[in-house]
């Protein structure tokens, strides 16, 4: 796992408050609105008062530098914590919504997700926060969970994914996979379903719960399906196959298994390769 950088570069942040990257009322381009699963609390009057919140939360942030920008405008900072042996870094981001627009925000979220940026991000309210290392999601998930945020992943391009099947039940889901490639030992998370398949026991990726090497999951709505398809897609780590379609998605530690599966689920494949 690569560990943040504790001293940045000078162009680091896409801020209203810095002279790296200009963000101005009068930019040419479109206003850009907050994607709608970002909360419209909590609201920070400074990036200090995030650091003080996470430290409620018991991340303990180390501030690094300060940046301050024009009067109004907002504030932004640096901090680090450890995290699972890792040095994390945040760039913090607050903005005075009497000064800068909502969509100035949103054009600037944007711009940071989008590749070949590619960049990980908290948000919620007037502020928004980049989580280094990139590729390791858990860390803004930290954060995320923190402050009553949203972790919003780079805009990864995906392939087209069917509209249906749709399932009210992850369990109907499972009964779904069981009838192509099985899904026994059937053990309910916080997040979903773990399951074995038929797949042989050397195509078992690294992590696979018991032996369990299928992960089933709903999704509220296609954008946090997709939100959460580019999350494992930010990921550095062995090399994952997803199915998926309609409301639900399910990864599968081996290729064949998940193309399999693909057919008789009429779900669509998304690869992920390490970066």
């Amino acid at each position: 796992m690569r560990k943040a950088a504790v001293t940045g570069a000078a162009c680091l942040m896409i801020l209203v408050l810095t002279a790296c990257d200009a963000f101005t009322r009068s930019s040419a381009s479109p206003l850009v609105p907050l994607p709608r699963s970002v909360p419209s609390e909590p609201r920070f009057g400074t990036a200090d008062d995030v650091v003080t919140a996470l430290e409620r939360a018991g991340v303990d942030c180390e501030v690094l530098r300060r940046r301050q920008g024009q009067a109004g405008s907002g504030s932004s900072l640096d901090c680090v914590f450890e995290d699972q042996g890792a040095t994390v870094e945040t760039e913090i981001s607050v903005f005075d919504t009497d000064v800068v627009e909502e969509g100035e925000i949103g054009r600037a979220v944007d711009s940071r997700r989008t590749p070949p940026n590619g960049q990980v991000l908290v948000a919620a309210g007037n502020w928004y926060i980049r989580v280094l290392p990139d590729d390791t999601p858990s860390h803004a998930l930290k954060v995320a969970r923190a402050l009553d945020a949203v972790v919003l992943p780079p805009l990864y391009p995906l392939p087209d994914i069917p509209d249906t099947p749709r399932y009210e039940r992850v369990g109907a889901l499972a009964d779904a996979l069981d009838e192509s490639v099985t899904c026994t030992r059937r053990k309910e998370t916080a997040e979903g379903l773990l399951c074995a398949t038929k797949a042989r026991s050397d195509e078992l990726c690294s992590g696979s719960a018991e032996g369990r090497d299928a992960g089933l999951r709903l999704h509220a709505t296609t954008a946090a399906r997709d939100d959460y398809l580019r999350l494992l897609l930010s990921e550095e780590r062995v090399p994952r196959n997803i199915v998926t379609a309609g409301n639900w998605s399910i990864q599968f530690c081996d290729a064949e298994t998940a193309r399999t599966a693909a057919e008789k689920l009429s779900g669509g494949i998304v690869v992920h390769e390490p970066r």
